[in-house]
């Protein structure tokens, strides 16, 4: 087994931070936090994150249309995992504790056979509303 990089008590510098996900990427304005306990287990069979239900919006009823598995959070948007049928650019809204909160698939990427990894950004406008559900999500994970 590998020697950890950092021991307990030890001064972490700059270099052995724990890795977040740079803005950079895909164009990303926001950090975002990883909710992912183990970075190095494959994420088809990671247990870690936040589970809510995915909802697709009709103009007289709402259907539910599956479960996502959080894995990332940020002020720009959320990275999941999900086996439900989703595309680029549709808006769906996330359930967490009755509340109802609206994003974007941005972008896609296929896990396995039934996954696929699915990045999106927030629908919602509001910065308070959006910095209250990254906060809770983010310390349910904790």
């Amino acid at each position: 087994m590998d020697k950890p990089i950092i021991a307990e008590g030890e001064f972490i510098t700059a270099d052995k931070q724990p890795s977040i996900e740079q803005a950079e990427h895909e164009g990303r304005e926001y950090v975002r936090f990883s909710l992912r306990q183990r970075k190095l287990q494959d994420i088809s069979f990671a247990c870690d994150g936040i589970t809510v239900s995915l909802i697709k919006c009709h103009y007289l009823f709402n259907k539910k249309i599956g479960i996502a598995n959080i894995k990332n959070i940020g002020l720009g948007g959320i990275g999941f995992i999900s086996s439900s049928t989703l595309l680029p650019k549709q808006i769906v809204d996330i359930s967490l504790d009755g509340e109802r909160f609206q994003i974007q698939v941005m972008r896609l990427e296929k896990i396995n056979r039934k996954l696929n990894f699915v990045g999106a950004k927030w629908v919602e406008k509001d910065e308070k509303r959006i910095s209250y559900i990254t906060t809770k999500i983010y310390n349910m994970s904790n």
